[in-house]
């Protein structure tokens, strides 16, 4: 099975206003761009790709291993992979302070799971130490390949930053179908109480 470990968002009422607010701004339309589901908004920490169901139970009690206290994420800006000039992704961005907390979060999971990860990771070099490369964002739009427009998307859209409170990490499990992923949950990490 395909899974990966990942961040739901609480606060999805103000995810889907900015949606509808780069929907109608930009002039997109539902053939050109999808928006990401309510219910399939998360911030992925590590995709884990596939797995077989003993391999999933191993990273299940490594991640029991997992101790973290609740913390704030804040959205303050958008983005788009890999070009502004026909993007694949349009996501919603975090502050410095919550990228750190993400990477520190990423490079202690990806620890804990070393050797359930089966594909070499990528690093950059931070000052004498290596550190795994992650860019925390949060998609909220896939652009559809097969559209015959060409969409242009500026970041220089604007919105009220915003901040939600992380109290959970999950595995979660992707299953691809004709409508899309469908994301279900396997193992729920709760912060510190």
């Amino acid at each position: 099975m395909r899974i990966f470990v990942a961040i739901d968002i609480p606060k999805v009422e103000k995810i889907i206003h900015i949606q509808n607010q780069i929907m109608k701004q930009y002039e997109f339309v539902p053939h050109d761009v999808r928006l990401i589901n309510k219910y399939n908004l998360h911030l992925t920490i590590m995709f884990l790709g596939e797995k077989t169901d003993f391999e999933v139970r191993e990273i299940i009690t490594n991640l029991k291993s997992l101790d973290f206290d609740p913390f704030e994420i804040r959205f303050t800006n958008v983005g788009c992979f890999p070009k502004n000039t026909n993007p694949s992704v349009i996501w919603l961005g975090l502050d410095n302070q919550s990228s750190k907390k993400l990477n520190d979060l990423y490079d202690a999971i990806s620890k804990l799971l070393q050797k359930n990860i089966g594909y070499g990771k990528e690093t950059r070099k931070d000052s004498s130490e290596e550190k795994s490369v992650y860019v925390p964002h949060l998609t909220i739009f896939r652009i559809n390949r097969h559209s015959k427009s060409r969409i242009f998307f500026d970041p220089i859209f604007q919105f009220d930053p915003f901040s939600d409170e992380i109290c959970q990490i999950k595995l979660k499990r992707s299953m691809l179908t004709a409508d899309g992923p469908k994301y279900s949950d396997l193992f729920t990490i709760d912060a510190r109480a």
